[in-house]
């Protein structure tokens, strides 16, 4: 995620007041610790969420168990502090970030497990049979309901080649087939502009719920927002989203890395497709 980014020249671009994400941005800032930044935005049917920001440091500068302390101001509830505990020793990295839906804040806090996946591609080559490295952890609650509370894997396949990365996104949940064709032409894209760049693919499930996507890093690409705007105002329109209220975001970040896109099927059982833009790089 966050691991990947690279600066971005001119900063954090809003094209509206985002009070979700400027509220986490300032809260991350009080701390006085350094830290990756991404933006995000998210296409539904019908709708089009982009109050959303990834923020990432490493746990040599925000130790796991202070940042969980830390996510208790924000609501998190305490079966979700004691799932992340769970996991804590293990983590290189941790992460947060915030999605406004409405009047709705949803909190989704990560571990990152790098050195456990070296230690499995150290060991030699995994068994095709195994299940794949747990690269994510992460807790996922509703602000004001500590009722609702998520947990997920992100499971990475490494050394995937793009065509790879292409047979497994046929094999995702089809419910609309244009936001997953949306994901391989820009999977495609990035191919051709740096033929061989290493592109990490990840795929999400949620414990009792429909939730299954791919998570695909582009970084090494060099694509740039601009690069697939043409895609996703097709998928835009396609999904019934406002062009007034979509295209001024895409001319706002154009420049920004093109750091990662998530798509499949939500929690909800709808499609989506997210995408997330890289500001700052994660601390080394």
């Amino acid at each position: 995620m966050v691991q990947a980014a690279i600066h971005a020249k001119h900063g954090h671009l809003m094209t509206k007041p985002r009070p979700a994400s400027c509220a986490l941005l300032r809260q991350a800032t009080a701390l006085g610790l350094p830290f990756g930044q991404e933006v995000s935005f998210k296409l539904l049917p019908g709708q089009l969420l982009d109050d959303r920001l990834l923020l990432g440091w490493s746990s040599q500068v925000f130790a796991p168990l202070h940042f969980i302390d830390w996510l208790r101001s924000m609501g998190l509830p305490p079966p979700g502090a004691a799932l992340l505990r769970a996991h804590a020793e293990r983590a290189n990295a941790v992460l947060l970030s915030v999605e406004a839906r409405g009047t709705e804040l949803l909190y989704k806090a990560y571990f990152e497990f790098w050195d456990d996946v070296r230690a499995t591609h150290r060991l030699g080559k995994p068994d095709a049979q195994a299940q794949p490295p747990l690269l994510h952890f992460g807790v996922k609650w509703l602000c004001g309901d500590p009722e609702r509370i998520a947990q997920a894997e992100y499971r990475v396949h490494p050394l995937l080649s793009a065509r790879d990365i292409l047979q497994r996104l046929q094999d995702l949940p089809q419910g609309n087939a244009e936001v997953l064709g949306t994901v391989r032409a820009i999977v495609q894209r990035g191919a051709m502009r740096r033929p061989g760049a290493a592109m990490l693919y990840l795929e999400a499930r949620e414990a009792g719920n429909a939730r299954h996507s791919c998570d695909i890093n582009l970084y090494k690409t060099g694509l740039q927002l601009h690069d697939a705007a043409d895609l996703l105002r097709q998928l835009a329109t396609s999904l019934a989203i406002s062009t007034p209220d979509f295209e001024p975001l895409l001319q706002a970040h154009q420049d920004l890395p093109l750091g990662h896109v998530a798509a499949g099927i939500d929690r909800h059982a709808q499609e989506f497709l997210s995408v997330y833009l890289g500001v700052h790089a994660l601390p080394a």
